[in-house]
């Protein structure tokens, strides 16, 4: 059975980005998470400490690490992936157990 997982992202923005700016950005990569094989759902969120957690869910674990890879070649998202601190970055992956809408 396929089991359904969340792809947890956290990061803080690299220097000189603005929120609004990056929220720009990450706009075009659902134009890349709308065609890719498994996306279910997207949220983004901040904290206060500046500290941001894209959600992603997939209807796999293997659909999710897939468009891992592939997110690096989608030519819109460079603007996304600059803008993010690279040594900020933790990411892991959680299998659903419930959801509600």
């Amino acid at each position: 059975m396929t089991k359904s997982v969340v792809e947890v992202v956290t990061f803080k923005l690299a220097q000189n980005v603005s929120a609004d700016a990056f929220i720009e950005s990450a706009k075009a990569v659902n134009q890349f998470l709308d065609t890719t094989d498994g996306f279910v759902r997207r949220h983004l969120s901040v904290a206060d400490d500046g500290v941001w957690t894209d959600h992603i869910e997939w209807q796999s674990l293997e659909q999710a690490q897939s468009a891992s890879q592939s997110l690096m070649q989608f030519e819109a998202a460079k603007p996304f992936l600059a803008a993010i601190d690279g040594e900020s970055v933790s990411m892991g992956h959680n299998v659903l157990k419930m959801s509600h809408t």
